[in-house]
C-alpha cells in the first residue's frame, strides 16, 4: 500500500473541494469597456424604496457610481450592485474615490467599495426591521470628513458594527476572500504589494450571497430621521450633500485555489501547509 503524507493528504481534499467549480464564476469578471457591461449585473431596487444612487453609468472604461445622501447601516439601505454567488469566492476591484469638488468627499461617511449581502426579497410592503445581514470594505472618507479612510462594517441581524482605519489616495485594489465562514479583506495601494486589513467571521451567513459593489454618502444628511429605516427606505434623506464619486475601473472573481479546511486527521505541519496556501492564493493576482 503506497502512503501518502498527511501534508499531501490536505493538498488533495481541498484541491478536489474546489476542482468542480473551478472558473465557473470567471466569467463574472468585468471590465467596464462599455454600457454592456452592466447587462450581467443586477441591482439592488426594492419595491416602493428610492434608489440611493444615481444610475450607475459607464464613462471612459470605468463604472461611475454617484450616491445620493445614503448609507449601509442597521437597517438603513443604499445602493448595490451584484452578482449571485454560491460558495467561496475571490472577489476584486480597482476603485478610485473623489469628490464631487475636492480630492476626497467633504460629507462623514462618504465611502465606496465590495459589498457582501445575504439575499433578502423585500418591499416597502413588506419590510420588516432586524433582518440584513452583510458585510462591506470600502474606501474614501469616514469621520472626521475629508480625510482618506477604509471602512470595514458587519452587520448581523441588522446590528452594525465598524472600523475606520487610515487609506491612501488614489486608485486602490479591494478584495474580499470566502473561505467558509471566514471572510478576509485585504488592499493594495498602487504600486504595493497586498496587506491583510482584516479576518470577519460570519458563520451565519448563507452559502448563497449577493457579491458586488456599493457606494454612499454624506451620512450627516439621513442621521436626523435615525431610526426611522421605513421613511429613509422610502423616501430617502431629507436633505441632499452628497458628493461622492466612485471610478470602478474593474471587477474580478475567481473560486480560491484551496477549499475549506478538512480538520480531522490531519496533523499541524499539514494544517500550515494548507494556510500557506491559502495566504499565497489570496495575495495572487
Amino acid at each position: 500500500m503506497k502512503l501518502i503524507s498527511a501534508a499531501a493528504l490536505a493538498a488533495t481534499l481541498c484541491a478536489s473541494a474546489t476542482a468542480s467549480l473551478a472558473d465557473d464564476i470567471a466569467d463574472l469578471s468585468t471590465t467596464f469597456d462599455d454600457a454592456s457591461a452592466l447587462d450581467a449585473w443586477s441591482e439592488h431596487l426594492p419595491d416602493g424604496f428610492t434608489r440611493k444612487w444615481q444610475e450607475p453609468r459607464v464613462e471612459g472604461g470605468r463604472l461611475v457610481l454617484q450616491p445620493v445622501s445614503s448609507g449601509w447601516f442597521e437597517d438603513n439601505q443604499a445602493g448595490h450592485l451584484y452578482h449571485q454567488i454560491s460558495g467561496d469566492f475571490i472577489a476584486t476591484t480597482r476603485i478610485e474615490v473623489t469628490g464631487t469638488q475636492a480630492d476626497l468627499p467633504q460629507t462623514s461617511f462618504s465611502l465606496a467599495g465590495l459589498f457582501i449581502r445575504a439575499p433578502r426579497e423585500v418591499s416597502a410592503a413588506t419590510w420588516i426591521p432586524g433582518q440584513e445581514n452583510w458585510l462591506f470594505f470600502s474606501i474614501g472618507t469616514a469621520a472626521p470628513a475629508g480625510e482618506p479612510h477604509y471602512e470595514l462594517k458587519t452587520t448581523t441581524n441588522s446590528l452594525s458594527t465598524l472600523q475606520i482605519l487610515p487609506a491612501p489616495t488614489g486608485p486602490v485594489d479591494l478584495r474580499i476572500a470566502r473561505h467558509g465562514e471566514i471572510f478576509t479583506l485585504l488592499t493594495r495601494p498602487q504600486g504595493e504589494n497586498w496587506e491583510v486589513v482584516e479576518q470577519i467571521i460570519r458563520p451565519d451567513l448563507p452559502l448563497v450571497l449577493n457579491v458586488g459593489l456599493t457606494a454612499y454618502a454624506d451620512y450627516d444628511s439621513v442621521a436626523p430621521i435615525y431610526p426611522n429605516f421605513q421613511l429613509y427606505n422610502t423616501e430617502g434623506a431629507p436633505t441632499e450633500n452628497a458628493d461622492l464619486i466612485a471610478h470602478v475601473e474593474s471587477f474580478d472573481i475567481r473560486r480560491p485555489a484551496t477549499g475549506r479546511l478538512p480538520i480531522a486527521n490531519i496533523d499541524a505541519p499539514a494544517f500550515l501547509d494548507v494556510i500557506a496556501q491559502r495566504r499565497d492564493d489570496v495575495m495572487a493576482d
